[in-house]
């Protein structure tokens, strides 16, 4: 059995899905109406989006015309594929409990907003970034199901760059907006996985 086409279609269902589920809720939140106070520079959110933009074509360079990805290609079983395709509805459901929890407080740049207020349940509850660790999930899923060591080092490396430049400022940015609260918050969380005795708090600026 030829796994890629199956791989390819689980890809194409798994940002579809990813993409309605966001877009919705930020159509939500957006009709809100929730106003910024402080926001991350507009360099930082440019730089962002050209990776989002590079992901996307690499995307689609392994969809449509995989043979010019070949000399990347890893000879993954079928099951380790299969377990890809899982590792990705997971994320997708992970996604969905965290714009849950997060409310009218969700924004793809790093702000304060004039009504925010400091989320601590659903997966908040023991995780200050669950958000970061999703998108994790679904780039390990991403990896397994094209099977690509380029895509698979690409992805994960600019996300961890990402993550590694952004929680610092935003955790910063957090501490002045909430105070002595995110303080206390930050002591009985991990930062990207449930705190166990301080592993997940090696990305903490």
């Amino acid at each position: 059995m030829n796994i890629d086409p199956v791989a390819k279609i689980a890809l194409i269902a798994l940002y579809s899905l990813f993409s309605v589920v966001r877009i919705e809720h930020n159509r939500r939140v957006r009709r809100a109406g929730y106003k910024t106070l402080v926001a991350e520079k507009r360099r930082y959110v440019v730089g962002l989006g050209l990776f989002i933009c590079y992901e996307v074509l690499t995307l689609f360079i392994y969809i449509l015309s995989p043979e010019r990805l070949a000399w990347s290609a890893l000879r993954f079983p079928d099951w380790l594929r299969i377990v890809g395709a899982f590792l990705g509805a997971l994320s997708l459901l992970w996604f969905v409990w965290i714009y849950r929890a997060l409310g009218n407080n969700l924004s793809a740049r790093v702000i304060i907003k004039d009504q925010q207020y400091l989320v601590t349940h659903g997966p908040y509850r023991w995780v200050r970034h669950p958000m970061y660790t999703a998108f994790y999930l679904l780039h390990i899923a991403t990896f397994l199901l094209t099977a690509n060591w380029f895509i698979g080092m690409t992805w994960i490396s600019g996300l961890t760059a990402i993550v590694l430049f952004r929680v610092g400022k935003e955790e910063a940015m957090l501490r002045i907006r909430f105070g002595g609260s995110y303080s206390s918050y930050m002591k009985d969380t991990g930062c990207l996985l449930p705190r166990i005795n301080g592993f997940s708090d090696r990305f903490r600026k």
